[in-house]
């Protein structure tokens, strides 16, 4: 059992998702996996997007970060989806994670830990 807040987590997702689809450059492929672990549920979001280079994964959370692109911004935004996804996390005493390849994806992974 979890005890959840079910709009803030469903927003959660619906970032997640969302950030799949948007950094994709081909037919956007998302692959969500569910598991139980002795503690927690481990939820993984794995998607065939850009990627992010590796020395900006550590700060792909904090608030108003955007991966630098040059001058050149495809996609609009202010860099607080992510950091609002890791508070909200963080607030049901979870942790979230990320792993990435550019040109690959990306595999976003939280843990939320059981009532």
């Amino acid at each position: 059992m979890l005890e959840l807040d079910q709009d803030h987590i469903a927003n959660v997702f619906y970032n997640l998702i969302e950030n799949s689809l948007k950094y994709s450059r081909r037919l956007p492929v998302i692959k969500i996996d569910l598991r139980y672990e002795q503690a927690f549920v481990k939820i993984s979001i794995e998607d065939n997007g850009i990627g992010i280079p590796t020395a900006c994964q550590d700060r792909v959370f904090d608030n108003f970060f955007r991966v630098p692109t040059g001058d050149l911004h495809d996609v609009k935004g202010f860099g607080m989806g992510l950091s609002y996804v890791a508070s909200i996390v963080r607030m049901h005493h979870g942790e979230i994670s990320v792993s990435s390849r550019l040109g690959e994806g990306s595999v976003f992974t939280i843990c939320l830990p059981f009532k």
